[in-house]
């Protein structure tokens, strides 16, 4: 019998090689979505407990009060209106628009999600909001705003309302000269500015990562199908060519 030739060892080594990354890929994904599991459970636990107040939030760790609920009174500052770009809400493309709240007594202040707005066909020209300082009591849930992947950095454009590319809050308090808390106020309903907003606590819900691991497990198991295939294929070649040969 003659053994197989290099260039199928080679084949089948690099489709059994690609056969462990996939599995690999497979369980990372389902380790993805017991974390989310593990987080949203947490979120929702905080959710349901006493909402905080400004004390409590500055007196906390932000880790551990993501996805909690706030009481706060303050004032909504009327400038500057942060427009965070590249924003998808219901299939339509635009922005996030985030204000700033004074709380009496704190220096840092609250970055407050006033909702999604639309952006028009000419880049050039921004959505404008009204710009009048309100003193209000919101009620809502605080989230750190995840960086984005397809930003560098903040990408601040000067003007009013200001467009920004990501929402770093540390180099957009330089970029005010202002303090921030490193947390962001998601209110139910927000006075005199009626923009929807949509509660989005991980940018990539459990479902999608349980989704992608079951892609990844039926890529593996489609190429080991392949790869058994090849290889019965390959003996019985070699089986039928010695059966000639020995005649």
């Amino acid at each position: 019998m003659r053994r197989p030739a290099l260039a199928g060892k080679l084949l089948i080594l690099f489709t059994l090689g690609l056969f462990v990354v996939l599995v690999k890929l497979g369980f990372w994904q389902l380790s993805r979505a017991e974390e989310k599991q593990q987080l949203l459970a947490a979120q929702e636990a905080r959710f349901q407990a006493t909402p905080l107040t400004m004390d409590n939030l500055v007196q906390t760790p932000l880790q551990q009060v993501q996805g909690a609920r706030m009481e706060v009174t303050g004032t909504l500052l009327a400038t500057p209106t942060l427009l965070l770009d590249n924003q998808v809400m219901d299939g339509k493309v635009g922005y996030l628009a985030y204000r700033l709240l004074q709380v009496p007594g704190y220096k840092a202040l609250l970055p407050v999600e006033l909702g999604f707005i639309a952006a028009g066909n000419d880049r050039r020209i921004l959505p404008q909001l009204s710009a009048e300082a309100m003193q209000l009591t919101l009620r809502g849930r605080l989230y750190q705003r995840q960086a984005n992947p397809m930003s560098q950095g903040l990408g601040a454009e000067a003007g009013e309302p200001m467009r920004i590319q990501a929402l770093d809050i540390n180099a957009l308090s330089v970029q005010l000269g202002k303090p921030l808390l490193n947390i962001c106020l998601q209110p139910d309903t927000m006075p005199g500015l009626p923009l929807p907003r949509r509660w989005m606590p991980v940018s990539m819900p459990v479902e999608k990562h349980l989704g992608y691991a079951a892609q990844w497990f039926s890529l593996a198991g489609a190429l080991l199908v392949l790869t058994l295939l090849y290889w019965i294929r390959t003996r019985k070649k070699s089986n039928t060519s010695s059966g000639i040969e020995t005649q």
